[in-house]
């Protein structure tokens, strides 16, 4: 696919431009980033083309589930399908703010772990006439109940009765990417304007960036690992990897963390015209010891999970290793250095 390409691409000179990162430093300053700015720029220049881009990939997957069925012959195109539809919602997703804490959006779109026997119980209904998408609870909805259904050997093929279902979970999707679209694009016109609003806003963010790290730490690499361990299985139960996507996963909720987190360009770009990323907010206060040392490890974990891409378990525990090193250095250097208090993300927990 040409956005994998593109990622591997992006992965193989990450060492190069990891070290001109706003190298230039010392002869053009960086510009302070107040609160105000950082927030709104997330804002305009993350959230709201990541909701478009889900909003769009949510209507193809809609499209492509009816196009499937039409045939009734396996699902080729609305697997193509799924696999952009569950990218573009990690890369939106991996840190919820806003509308995505307030609608409680990973809970219908996302519920994992997967439970086969709530999509069989959906089916039955189904077959018994018309179904309300209330009546199928979290477990028999999004992305990882149409991954069941479009990959595992004990799903039903296209029938008018799974059709009728994967249309009804598509069709939820789609209203949940059409309500986030319109609440972000409200949030990217109406920025906060009240200082309280705005640090509340920008607390999220890092907490809410830590939540994301830690979800990709524990539910993408370390449970799967510890679980193998349990049940002595020679074979990792990951997230999407039903689908064979569990390596782009890691990598798309990485590349959000990462973009959030580092700058990639030797020069800053003006106050209030890009996103603002924390290494910025970092070096605009003159703390650039502290943007090298977050830098630094950033690029430490490009490799790590550049290494894990075979899923070795070896690998993936130095790449947890890397996330939590990561983690400790945001939560207790970082957020002290930006005045912020962390506290239970919506991101943790099951």
């Amino acid at each position: 696919m040409n956005w994998m390409r593109r990622l591997i691409a992006f992965l193989a000179v990450l060492g190069s431009t990891a070290a001109l990162a706003q190298h230039r430093w010392r002869e053009h300053a960086v510009p302070f980033v107040s609160p105000q700015v950082f927030v709104a720029m997330q804002a305009s220049h993350w959230y709201q083309d990541r909701a478009t881009d889900w909003l769009r990939a949510s209507l193809d997957l809609q499209h492509a589930l009816a196009a499937d069925c039409e045939r009734r012959r396996g699902w080729p195109t609305a697997r193509q399908a799924w696999r952009h539809s569950a990218l573009t919602w990690s890369r939106l997703s991996t840190v919820a703010v806003g509308p995505l804490v307030d609608r409680r959006s990973a809970r219908q779109v996302d519920f994992q772990p997967t439970r086969p026997e709530a999509i069989r119980k959906a089916l039955g209904w189904v077959a018994e006439g018309p179904l309300d998408s209330q009546r199928l609870g979290s477990a028999a909805r999004g992305l990882p109940a149409l991954e069941w259904l479009l990959w595992s050997a004990q799903a039903p093929g296209p029938s008018p009765g799974v059709c009728r279902y994967s249309a009804l979970v598509a069709q939820d999707l789609l209203a949940e990417a059409d309500a986030l679209d319109a609440a972000f694009r409200l949030r990217a016109q109406t920025p906060a304007s009240e200082e309280a609003a705005v640090i509340d806003q920008l607390s999220e963010a890092l907490n809410q960036w830590l939540g994301g790290l830690d979800q990709l730490r524990m539910q993408a690499i370390v449970r799967p690992l510890a679980q193998a361990r349990t049940r002595g299985q020679h074979s990792l139960q990951l997230p999407r990897g039903l689908a064979g996507e569990a390596v782009a996963d890691r990598m798309a909720r990485w590349s959000t963390l990462r973009a959030l987190a580092l700058f990639d360009a030797p020069v800053a770009p003006p106050a209030g015209s890009a996103l603002v990323p924390i290494e910025t907010m970092l070096r605009g206060t003159g703390r650039n010891a502290l943007a090298d040392r977050l830098l630094q490890q950033g690029r430490a974990v490009d490799k790590a999970l550049e290494a894990a891409r075979g899923d070795a378990p070896r690998a993936l525990q130095a790449a947890a290793a890397e996330l939590a090193a990561l983690r400790h250095l945001v939560e207790e250097d970082v957020a002290s250095a930006l005045d912020i208090r962390i506290g239970f993300s919506d991101a943790d927990g099951d």
